[in-house]
């Protein structure tokens, strides 16, 4: 049926029935068995994997050792899309998704890092299926292996903190997430195992609180990338976007601008990323840019819709400053073989030969997934 405005029924054309099954349930029932974890080519080696690391049973253990299952195959593929941990967007689901399954490894004993071992079950399992697991094992591993030790620390510190705390509420709960960098869900869930509630209004109200002291903190540090558009300025500034291609070549896709500033002496970039450079990953970006510089690439634009300028692939991470109508700026041939398609503002040179030769001098860590590289065309 489709319920109307006014309350009343209408049939429908054709009566479906959702069910909720998907692969996981049908395959358990197609099985003859009445639970998915128990299923051999899906489950299987995962739910051994957890065994094997506990020293506890999965028949005893039902709730941790599914949520620790699932998220860990959840978080393996959703790397494997090129997601990483965050706090913002899908990053931020993952997050919770790794910090859960680390919560709940605690209560089954488990004091040491697990997640890599469990996500090696995983890409055991669907590799046959899903050969990207394979490809990019090393670097879900990797994220995975940083995120837990990362907050490992903290979960300790948090979950000690906690036992001090007589009620839960909206305003710790904010607290605990600024600090030791429990979500929301983990709180509540703590909460609720205490018999308590968080009140989600109060946590909301808190960190709009948070959001305004940041964005006042750094209004008057300066407003856009770019001090002014000079000569200088705008070279360093084009270098931005051969900078940021040069990244993702080299570190990966899921690299993606967080901010820059640019003046007439230098180019600053931030960039998500949990680790420094490499000085052999530095000299590869260098490489890159120069290269391009080179080759005396032309540098265009063309005015077209935000989904238009997407789906030629143009990068595009600051959603909420666009309008209807954007630039977007080309690297190369736009209708052939180019090598950078941003959405930008500009201003840019007319080709990448006005550069100049560029050099990264300096990077730094500014968070915990974002690095800044300086560098300069001097």
């Amino acid at each position: 049926y489709n319920k109307k405005k006014d309350g009343s029924f209408e049939l429908l054309k054709q009566k479906n029935v959702d069910t909720g099954m998907g692969v996981d349930r049908t395959t358990a029932v197609l099985n003859g068995l009445d639970d998915n974890y128990l299923v051999k080519d899906l489950w299987r080696e995962i739910i051994n994997s957890i065994e094997e690391i506990s020293q506890k049973k999965y028949t005893e253990n039902l709730k941790a050792f599914r949520i620790i299952a699932d998220h860990v195959r959840a978080s393996t593929f959703v790397i494997g899309e090129g997601v990483i941990p965050s706090n913002k967007l899908q990053g931020y689901v993952l997050r919770r998704l790794i910090r859960r399954a680390i919560r709940f490894g605690k209560i089954l004993g488990i004091h040491k890092p697990f997640l890599s071992e469990i996500c090696e079950s995983v890409i055991s399992t669907y590799k046959g299926r899903y050969p990207i697991l394979i490809k990019k094992k090393k670097e879900i591993l990797s994220i995975l292996i940083k995120e837990e030790n990362k907050f490992t620390l903290s979960l300790k510190k948090g979950l000690k903190e906690i036992e001090n705390i007589e009620k839960l509420n909206g305003k710790n709960a904010f607290y605990l997430y600024e600090t030791y960098g429990f979500p929301l869900e983990l709180t509540e869930e703590i909460a609720e195992e205490k018999g308590q509630k968080i009140d989600k209004k109060v946590f909301e109200e808190e960190f709009e609180k948070h959001k305004n002291l940041s964005r006042s903190a750094s209004a008057g540090m300066f407003k856009g990338g770019l001090s002014d558009a000079s000569e200088e300025v705008t070279k360093l500034h084009t270098a931005t976007h051969l900078l940021h291609k040069a990244l993702r070549i080299v570190l990966g896709e899921p690299v993606q601008q967080k901010g820059s500033n640019i003046t007439s002496e230098r180019l600053r970039f931030d960039f998500s990323y949990n680790q420094k450079l490499s000085d052999k990953e530095i000299k590869k970006v260098e490489v890159l840019i120069n290269e391009q510089i080179e080759e005396n690439l032309p540098v265009t634009f063309e005015t077209k819709s935000l989904i238009e300028a997407k789906n030629e692939g143009a990068l595009a991470f600051f959603g909420e400053k666009y309008g209807g109508k954007v630039k977007v700026y080309t690297v190369g041939d736009p209708k052939g073989n180019w090598y950078s398609k941003e959405v930008c503002g500009g201003p840019h040179v007319s080709s990448t030969k006005n550069i100049g030769r560029v050099k990264i001098i300096k990077q730094e860590k500014i968070g915990a997934e974002i690095v800044r590289i300086y560098a300069t065309n001097k």
